[in-house]
């Protein structure tokens, strides 16, 4: 007897859960055949429409996720349908049994059509320091889909089938929450003090699923203490993907916050606050130096008295405005200025915000912390790739630059890595352009979980990918990319019930074998190393000082 890897066993397991689903929709389909025979006699029965609304409800929330895409957008239309009826029924006493016709010829069209694509990772590729979810699912079969298709990019996933054990089960510390939000019985109270009365004690971020997609959902949603909202089906590569970012976030660099003061004593006092609430802190106090000092600083916000020296802040936030670099930067002023008019021009030229002297403490801390979030927000929003949530090609270089900038005036080694899919038109080509961004996206995913904060990650155009690793020769960066590339091919992707898996080159190269190259040259370098990747055979990491690949023939 020949035994399946633990690779082509995880594999199935995505098709045993839809075979498993598909077994319980006949169940399903009877019990709705059940409830239109009731409704037939009794139109105005509202326990039968009740029931009926529930079961359109859960048929909405899975179908879609396992293929039946059809089955889900139509049991989503009549359950928004049914839920108009509650109030008042109709007295038309087929109109059943045409919700239930309509519901079978989706059913029918889903037979027809193309399978759900999937992806599916071995087990062992999962490592136990790995970001831990806590997947809060009423459906078993809903729940074993979801963790399975989480778990294939690299996180840990606990499933918990009611919400009500939230305090009281042994499961690791979650980094993260995903709940249905009909995951807990309300008994006659307000759905919000319930929610709250149960996540109260968590600190991680909070994201809530369900099958209707409306604005008292995620009103809902909000007012229990979710952070996000995702509708039913789950796309799975998008979820996974929006996951890695808000936990990379959770656990992102300190602030960087530059104080512009003249007053060195109420200046090492702000300093003292935000560093004590885990920010960075630099003072400037001779405000000529300030565009060496921001390029080398690289700060998230300024908080600065309205009068200097010499110069007012308003003058030197006029300054940072002409510059795209710090254009955006926010500005917060510390003054005792009471006079309403000369604070207004001081916002009109570029200030966010006045903070009065005397400074409070917990103001500052909260008013600094929440305005550096938001810059990164939008950072994130202008500078990201939408697909895959890394660095845009203009982004991840000006990152390069940035770094070769700073390994100039502070000589320190870094890595810069090329990596590129390997054979990526034969997947769009094979597969459809759908499955190839579902590609695309599981690298970005990857890279987010292998790769540190303070690493820029960025999606060079097309398949391609750049890295730029600070502290890391080129030998780490080749050990690092090459843990990558093993792990990428374990990923088994599904298209049309059809598996396949992927591989990816690269090349790296560092500024500490090429100290006398641009950042620029470096790139070249480390693109040349890609490359000579390709040409050997693809599917391996090649260092561009000895061009000697580590990886697979």
């Amino acid at each position: 007897m020949v035994e399946s890897s633990p690779a082509g066993r995880s594999l199935n397991q995505i098709e045993k859960l839809k075979a498993a689903y598909a077994k319980r929709l006949e169940s399903e389909f009877r019990r709705l055949e059940s409830l239109s025979s009731r409704l037939e006699t009794h139109p105005s029965c509202e326990n039968a429409l009740s029931e009926l609304h529930s079961a359109l409800h859960k048929l909405a929330g899975a179908a879609g996720t396992f293929g039946f895409h059809s089955l889900g957008e139509k049991a989503r239309e009549l359950e928004t349908i049914v839920a108009k009826n509650l109030p008042e029924p109709s007295k038309e006493a087929d109109l059943p049994a045409r919700w239930l016709s309509e519901l079978r010829d989706a059913r029918a069209a889903d037979s027809h059509g193309q399978s759900e694509k999937a992806i599916e990772a071995s087990p062992q590729a999962i490592a136990s320091g790995s970001p831990c979810l806590w997947l809060i699912e009423r459906d078993h079969l809903l729940a074993s889909y979801t963790q399975s298709q989480l778990t294939s990019f690299g996180f840990r996933v606990y499933h918990l089938d009611d919400a009500g054990v939230l305090k009281t089960t042994d499961n690791p510390e979650p980094d993260l929450l995903l709940i249905d939000h009909h995951a807990v019985q309300y008994e006659g109270h307000e759905p919000q003090d319930v929610w709250q009365a149960l996540l109260d004690d968590f600190q991680c971020p909070i994201f809530f699923t369900g099958a209707e997609e409306s604005f008292s959902a995620r009103l809902e949603a909000l007012r229990a203490g979710a952070q996000g909202y995702f509708v039913k089906p789950l796309d799975m590569v998008r979820l996974a993907a929006h996951i890695s970012q808000v936990i990379r976030t959770e656990h992102s660099e300190p602030g960087r916050v530059l104080i512009i003061e003249d007053d060195r004593e109420l200046a090492s006092h702000c300093q003292s606050i935000l560093e004590n609430a885990g920010m960075q802190v630099t003072i400037l106090q001779q405000t000529y130096q300030l565009f060496e000092t921001v390029s080398e600083f690289d700060p998230e916000l300024v908080l600065m008295d309205l009068w200097l020296p010499h110069v007012t802040g308003a003058e030197l936030a006029a300054l940072l405005s002409q510059t795209d670099r710090w254009a955006h930067l926010p500005i917060i002023y510390l003054s005792a200025e009471s006079n309403s008019e000369l604070r207004n021009q001081a916002l009109l030229r570029g200030g966010d915000a006045f903070l009065e002297k005397p400074v409070d403490r917990d103001l500052l801390v909260r008013l600094c912390a929440a305005r550096i979030q938001r810059l990164r927000e939008l950072e994130r929003t202008r500078n990201r790739d939408g697909l895959t949530g890394l660095l845009k090609h203009a982004s991840i270089k000006e990152a390069l630059q940035m770094q070769w900038q700073l390994a100039q005036r502070h000589p320190q080694t870094f890595s810069v890595a090329m990596l590129d899919i390997d054979h990526f038109k034969a997947i769009n080509d094979t597969y459809g352009h759908s499955v190839g961004d579902t590609v695309i996206a599981a690298v970005g995913t990857l890279l987010r979980q292998h790769f540190r904060i303070t690493d820029k990650l960025g999606r060079y155009g097309g398949e391609e990918f750049t890295l730029v690793l600070p502290d890391c020769d080129a030998d780490q960066a080749r050990k690092l990319v090459n843990r990558l590339r093993e792990d990428f091919a374990d990923i088994k992707f599904t298209s049309d019930g059809a598996p396949f898996t992927c591989t990816l080159s690269a090349g790296v190269a560092d500024n500490h074998q090429f100290p006398n190259d641009t950042a620029e040259a470096l790139l070249e370098k480390a693109d040349q190393a890609l490359y000579r990747a390709k040409r050997d055979g693809r599917n391996r990491v090649v260092r561009a000082s000895d061009q000697q690949a580590q990886g697979s023939s």
